[in-house]
């Protein structure tokens, strides 16, 4: 009889490292959309492709709104492994930060390739990651953020750090949740970004400054 094949995850980091991280990442020779990638990732816990692959198009600036289109067919770059369609309010200081990449009101790409046309690589991304904790990749962050969303103080619903992750609802959540959860996840957005940037984990709608005037 063969023996039970290992598992193999993929490589993550404690959750409580997130702030240094996004501290080693601002010292590093990373391009401005390499770095300012890695933080959407941090933040959004969505795929490195649909990371890389965001359009300007999807992104309602005003409302700070990212639309992930449903998967219409499997060529396309950039949609969600579900391939369903993937509403989320960014925080503030976010879509500042990603406002700052937009001197060409043309770009297709919200992060750009410095050498190359088209969006930058989601190797780029995993290599500048690996020079932080080598076994590290960008899947990895989606474990770290559910597991601070377990330790977040209050903690996070796990229907809604589900959602967030967009992961197929089991069990009785699959036969009857069926409210929205823009605004759970909108708050939760708020918090990462709070906590990666500062390291701070205020529950949500305590932030004693506003997000956008943070570091």
């Amino acid at each position: 009889m063969a023996g039970k094949r290992k598992v193999r995850h993929h490589g993550t980091i404690d959750p409580a490292r997130l702030p240094a991280l996004w501290q080693f990442i601002q010292g590093t020779e990373a391009s401005p959309a390499a770095r300012a990638a890695i933080l959407t990732l941090l933040v959004t816990a969505h795929r490195v492709g649909v990371v890389v692959n965001a359009e300007w198009a999807h992104i309602d600036a005003a409302s700070g709104i990212w639309t992930v289109p449903e998967r219409a067919d499997k060529m396309t770059p950039g949609r969600m492994k579900s391939g369903r369609e993937y509403v989320l309010k960014l925080p503030s200081g976010l879509i500042d930060r990603l406002l700052e990449l937009r001197d060409d009101e043309t770009a297709q790409y919200v992060f750009e390739s410095p050498v190359t046309k088209g969006p930058i690589s989601g190797n780029a991304i995993l290599k500048t990651l690996k020079r932080f904790e080598p076994s590290l990749t960008a899947h990895g962050f989606r474990n770290a953020i559910k597991v601070w969303a377990r330790r977040a103080d209050p903690p996070v619903d796990p229907f809604i750090a589900d959602a967030y992750c967009d992961h197929s609802l089991k069990g009785l959540d699959a036969a009857y949740r069926r409210e929205g959860t823009d605004t759970e996840r909108a708050a939760l957005a708020e918090r990462l970004y709070a906590f990666v940037i500062g390291g701070r984990d205020d529950p949500p709608g305590a932030l004693s400054v506003p997000l956008g005037t943070l570091p």
